[in-house]
């Protein structure tokens, strides 16, 4: 199978999306396919690159940060995406092309569809899809609801992450349609993502990964730990990830005397982050809203506790109190009650996770059975040109 694959976020740009895409490709060139990425430049890094049969090529937009882009320098990259793929296709004969996200990978691989015939698949990230987090996502949703449904129509599959997604999906697209929209969960890298209790900090350590965006909701995190502090003054947390609400967040910390508690990091590579969740105690999670989240998924691989709010499909991930308590969303009171329940009742107790939960969750989000989920969707796609 000769895959295109296209996502303006593949690492290092972007966050869960570019890693699901990483994993997929990845996987796939392993497997003896030939996959060739379609992403986007950013500053230093090669604007091609091979190893084995994966080949990314990083064509020159307007992206300007790695862990965001907005509409404009989402058009750019569709624009240079179409230029650089209306001839690259001429010579490059792909069997199946898999876009990430509706807009805008969905708009080159419906461009290409009708340029040369390739059929497509799409796999939504969640926020893509209307009406899925209409807080934020109300107006583009209205602006592009045409052209995402005509997207949806025209592909093959529709690949979503969670069963919410999928719900939503079927009901977008209507029922004569819901055939096309497939579940299919995200995995684990068991490989890196494993627990190592002897870098577990000595101090009680929480972590807050992601982009800091009003999606992931910071600041009620922020709030829980000043809450915290008021009883505790053995801890630290590290923010893992960057965004428009970091100055705010920095200045929310100064100005409530937190500085000696909380640390900014920015992003930091795969291998930093497997030790920050190996010897940190608890990821808190404050998300309005996530697909299927892969930090989720790393921090309980490596050990780490959740303290997370009901996003989609957690009941389905976590084992209550084993390795995991749900609040409310926008909940600060909540969160740090939750906490100071960790703290008396697990952390001076010395609680580890399981390791039998530990196992079960990577043997049954796999991200190698996953993969081969997708390669068998793309080959039974291939068997009907």
């Amino acid at each position: 199978m000769n895959l295109l694959v296209l996502n303006y976020e593949y690492p290092p740009l972007g966050g869960g999306a570019g890693v699901i895409t990483q994993n997929i490709s990845e996987r796939l060139a392993a497997m003896g396919h030939k996959v060739t990425v379609v992403t986007a430049w950013y500053k230093t890094e090669k604007e091609t690159e091979e190893s084995g049969n994966l080949k990314i090529i990083r064509v020159k937009s307007k992206r300007k940060h790695t862990y965001k882009a907005n509409i404009t320098e989402m058009l750019s990259w569709i624009k240079e995406s179409k230029r650089f793929l209306k001839e690259y296709c001429k010579k490059e004969l792909f069997d199946i092309c898999f876009a990430n996200f509706t807009i805008p990978g969905g708009v080159v691989a419906l461009f290409l569809k009708k340029q040369f015939g390739l059929k497509y698949t799409i796999i939504s990230h969640g926020h893509d899809i209307p009406w899925r987090f209409p807080k934020q996502m109300l107006h583009f949703h209205i602006a592009t609801y045409a052209m995402i449904k005509k997207i949806c129509l025209e592909s093959e599959i529709n690949f979503v992450q969670t069963r919410e997604m999928k719900e939503n999906i079927d009901k977008f697209l209507g029922e004569t349609h819901t055939a096309k929209n497939r579940l299919i969960l995200n995995g684990i890298d068991a490989r890196l993502f494993m627990p190592d209790y002897t870098r577990k900090s000595k101090q009680f350590k929480m972590v807050f990964t992601g982009r800091l965006v009003k999606q992931k909701d910071p600041y009620t995190v922020l709030k829980a730990i000043k809450l915290f502090s008021e009883k505790n003054n053995n801890f630290i947390l590290h923010i893992l990830g960057d965004g428009i609400l970091r100055k705010g967040m920095e200045q929310y910390v100064h100005e409530n005397g937190l500085e000696d508690y909380v640390k900014f990091f920015g992003w930091v590579s795969k291998e930093e982050m497997v030790k920050e969740y190996q010897s940190a105690h608890v990821n808190l999670i404050a998300s309005v809203f996530e697909g299927m989240s892969i930090g989720i998924f790393e921090s309980l691989a490596c050990g780490c506790f959740l303290i997370t709010t009901p996003i989609d499909d957690i009941e389905h991930i976590i084992t209550q109190e084993e390795n995991a308590v749900m609040v409310n969303f926008y909940s600060p009171e909540e969160m740090a009650g939750k906490l100071e329940e960790y703290y008396v009742g697990k952390y001076l107790k010395n609680y580890t996770v399981p390791e039998k939960l530990i196992d079960d969750l990577k043997t049954k989000f796999n991200w190698d059975k996953r993969v081969e989920e997708y390669e068998t969707a793309f080959t039974k796609i291939m068997k009907h040109v």
